[in-house]
């Protein structure tokens, strides 16, 4: 284990710092009283190299993009336009309260019952253009198809809450791509 974190910090540290880091860590690693070589391990510092610290995105509070609604609606099979099975389709929207535009978020999606029993809870990505200060729906929707021979799946579980209008979805983006190329990620 000891070798693998060594390791681990010289590949992200390659410079002439690296090498008294190294002999630091080896120090510590040959201590033989336990707590005070976790003290000896955690007194060491070690300076993030300029390029990785600014291409990590940095988390935030709270995110500037925000759902501001979802759509969840039932679609019967229609053959004309290519619905093969009926389904639950969900549509977001997002609004954009950053100062750069928008190119793609991460995010996670729950989708409740009447009783707040979690029926969806996943994580996705979506590319979706939103100028800053602007509200856009998602041309990208999300759906569940019945399989009339599996029962219990989330078609299935989604069905009356949705029909009686009980459903709620929420969305949290936890992290978003901008046009410029940078990256934020939010808690």
């Amino acid at each position: 284990m000891r070798a693998f974190i060594l390791g681990a910090v010289l590949a992200l540290t390659a410079s002439a710092a690296a090498a008294d880091l190294a002999s630091e860590f080896r120090a510590c690693s040959a201590e033989t009283d336990s707590s005070k070589r976790l003290t000896c391990f955690d007194a060491i510092k070690i300076e993030p190299s300029g390029t990785a610290a600014q291409s990590v995105p940095r988390p935030q509070s709270t995110s500037p993009i925000t759902m501001t609604t979802v759509v969840l609606r039932t679609q019967a099979k229609d053959l004309q336009n290519h619905v093969f099975s009926p389904r639950i389709e969900a549509l977001p929207t997002f609004k954009n309260d950053a100062k750069k535009t928008v190119v793609a978020i991460e995010h996670t999606l729950v989708i409740a019952d009447a009783f707040g029993e979690k029926v969806i809870d996943g994580s996705s990505k979506l590319d979706i253009k939103i100028p800053p200060g602007k509200t856009v729906q998602s041309e990208t929707f999300y759906y569940w198809e019945d399989n009339q021979f599996l029962p219990g799946e989330p078609y299935d579980r989604l069905y009356g809450p949705i029909g009686t209008g009980m459903a709620k979805a929420t969305i949290t983006v936890t992290k978003a791509i901008f046009s410029d190329g940078s990256v934020e990620s939010y808690r």
